[in-house]
């Protein structure tokens, strides 16, 4: 098969060529001719070409409605060929284009440019008169009045037997009007849905399912009634269309101090707080000055009751006034008394409320509000004082022009609390209590527990699930910790002490042998200058440490591992571990245990002595002891019972007793006075 280049080119000769004078004798093919040139315009070599026709509706782009591949011969550079030979035309598809359009393409080269096609293909499309179907194309004035019988019509349509009559086997969609519908019996759809915009039914509406809100629907009978028990609300429908009631609770209708009633009164934000003023301020002496007690309310509520309590002293209650300014009035105020009293009465107590009012001024204005802020209470003396009248030697004072005092003022609500909640009863908390912290908010909170905060011993395993669990077991408060329980410590073993820092506290414990050992102050000699009162603060709270600070500048003390008792001259032996020691050198001087026979190194065995006129002493020498009944002054005679650890008369420390060298060491000298003196007993002692 020959095969052109792309410089060729065709022209269509002739068009459709045909000539049958009969409709049943119309061919479907349609002849062209043209010639085919080479790019120089000379004729195409002859021979046979793959030729592809295509037609379309444009003389460029868009899709081919029809195309066929043929094999077309060419002879001295001309061809003829029948359009639809191979594939047949699609006459329906080619009459309804608005312009037909051939395109050609020899073999592998691009189509040449299309040719349109003109009257004599068209005369093809007349093959498709014999099969006319058509909506719209034939008028009723193209028909002639009854000129199609109803056995020429291949449909149903409505009609009837007698004009006017009832219509059978109607089949029509819209031929009806309503207005000429009426129905004499049930209307059933088969299966199908009615649909209407309105609907009126005066007889039973029965239905397997309705759809919608059912929010316009009228007529319909629901359930009536109210609770029978008061303070009860409908929650729902019985089955059988009575009303179901529980009690009633909401919250946004309950009132704020309605904490109590929904706890069973073990919760309450009510309180009765008293916010006390100044007090002993001195009144002046008809000076034209008022007294001023100032009174700070802080913002702890509402006011749900509100009184002011006064008392004053005054030579003369007649010539007395006295006045309040509440935070939002600092000019007027209310007069709460204007005279304050009869002629040379002197004591005035009152107490300012809803049954007992001020002289002017309305105290109920504060019910409902938030009395924070600055109160002040103002006494106005309106006559000079005689000192030398009865009663009035202890008021008047003329020389400093002072006559009576505001002894003392308070302002007392009864608060509803937006700041604190109060537990009647024991709090359990299954989980966690949290402050405002870790993550949990963004400021902390204070636990205040006014009667101390209790812990008990505890079970659980100490782990990861249960670190920072503190628990008192063994006389010990334990905390959990990735070591497991450890005792609570804290930085200074004697925490509040005048004489010993936390390193000496430290030393002490490293001497007693317990590192986490915490003790707790009994008495401290500059707050009980009393032999009697060291006794009745420390007696039988077990065993102690005694701490001073000496004139000598040395602090030395000792630790007593007996009870002190208030028994009158009594030595006491036998009290194991007890000793003796000098912060300032670090040195524990031990108790000695045996007897020797030079005179100097005897011991009896005493570890303390008890005297009611006496303060602390320890060993039988004493080798350190408060002996004066105000315990101002003492001595220290180190190497009776208790080691020196100076090398005396050759005896390696077992000697001392009597000498400067001990009683230096310990104490700095023989007699000494106080600076201070604390004494200690064991914190878990009990």
């Amino acid at each position: 098969m020959r095969t052109l280049s792309a410089g060729l080119r065709a022209t269509l000769m002739a068009a459709l060529l045909w000539a049958a004078p009969a409709l049943a004798a119309l061919p479907t093919t349609s002849l062209i001719d043209g010639a085919l040139l080479s790019s120089g315009g000379s004729a195409a070599a002859d021979g046979d070409y793959d030729v592809a026709f295509a037609i379309y509706e444009a003389n460029s782009g868009g899709t081919a409605t029809w195309t066929e591949t043929a094999k077309v011969k060419v002879t001295g550079g001309r061809f003829s060929h029948a359009l639809g030979s191979a594939t047949p035309l699609d006459l329906a598809k080619v009459a309804a284009l608005k312009e037909q359009w051939l395109g050609m393409k020899v073999a592998s080269d691009p189509e040449l440019p299309r040719q349109r096609l003109h009257g004599s293909l068209m005369a093809l499309v007349a093959t498709e008169a014999g099969k006319v179907s058509c909506v719209g194309c034939i008028g009723s004035d193209h028909l002639a009045n009854g000129g199609v019988a109803a056995a020429k019509v291949g449909f149903n349509y409505a009609g009837s037997a007698t004009k006017g009559g009832a219509a059978a086997d109607v089949e029509c969609s819209g031929c009806v009007n309503v207005s000429d519908l009426k129905f004499d019996g049930d209307v059933d759809l088969a299966g199908n849905s009615f649909k209407a915009k309105n609907g009126t039914f005066s007889g039973t509406v029965a239905a397997a399912e309705f759809v919608g809100d059912g929010s316009k629907l009228t007529g319909l009978k629901t359930p009536a009634g109210e609770c029978k028990v008061a303070g009860e609300v409908v929650k729902g429908i019985n089955a059988d269309g009575s009303l179901k009631c529980v009690a009633s609770l909401d919250p946004a209708a309950l009132p704020k101090d309605g904490l109590n009633e929904i706890s069973n009164n073990l919760l309450s934000n009510q309180f009765d707080d008293v916010i006390v003023g100044q007090s002993g301020i001195k009144i002046p002496d008809n000076t034209g000055s008022e007294a001023n007690a100032t009174l700070d309310f802080p913002d702890i509520g509402t006011t749900q009751d509100f009184e002011i309590y006064v008392e004053v002293s005054n030579t003369d209650l007649s010539t007395l006034s006295l006045t309040v300014l509440p935070p939002d009035d600092k000019k007027t105020g209310w007069v709460l008394c204007d005279p304050c009293g009869e002629k040379d009465k002197k004591d005035y107590k009152v107490t300012f409320n809803s049954q007992n009012k001020p002289k002017s001024g309305d105290l109920l204005k504060w019910i409902g509000a938030n009395p924070k802020g600055l109160w002040n209470l103002k006494a106005l003396d309106t006559a000079f004082c005689i000192v030398q009248a009865p009663g009035n030697a202890g008021i008047c004072d003329p020389a400093n022009k002072v006559d009576g005092t505001i002894v003392k003022w308070h302002v007392k609500i009864k608060t509803l609390s937006n700041k604190k909640v109060n537990l009647a009863g024991d709090l359990y908390v299954g989980g966690k209590a949290w402050g405002k912290e870790n993550g949990h908010g963004t400021a902390g909170g204070t636990l205040w527990v006014g009667a101390g905060l209790g812990l008990g011993p505890s079970a659980v395993t100490c782990d990861s699930n249960n670190a920072g669990t503190m628990r008192y077991q063994g006389g010990v408060v334990e905390l959990c910790t990735p070591d497991g329980w450890m005792p609570i410590t804290f930085a200074h073993p004697f925490l509040g002490s005048k004489v010993v820092t936390a390193a000496d506290g430290r030393m002490i414990n490293e001497m007693f042998g317990n590192s986490a050992m915490q003790w707790k102050l009994c008495h401290r000699w500059s707050e009980g200058k009393s032999a009697g009162a060291f006794h009745n603060n420390c007696n039988n709270k077990g065993p102690t440490v005694v701490v001073a600070k000496l004139n000598t500048g040395a602090r030395v003390g000792g630790y007593a591992s007996c009870p002190w008792t208030a028994n009158y001259n009594e030595y006491t032996r036998h009290c194991q571990g007890s000793f003796l020691f000098n912060l300032d050198n670090g040195h524990k001087y031990v108790k000695k245990n045996f007897y020797h026979g030079h005179q100097n190194t005897f011991s009896h065995g005493y570890s303390i002595y008890n005297h009611t006129n006496y303060g602390p002493c320890f060993g039988g020498g004493h080798d350190f002891c408060f002996n004066s009944n105000d315990m101002a002054t003492g001595y220290c005679n180190l190497g009776h019972d208790y080691d020196c650890r100076k090398v005396v008369d050759g005896d390696n420390g077992w000697s001392g007793y009597g000498t400067t060298a001990c009683r230096n060491d310990i104490c700095g000298s023989y007699n000494w006075s106080t600076v201070e003196m604390e004494v200690w007993y064991q914190a878990n002692y009990k």
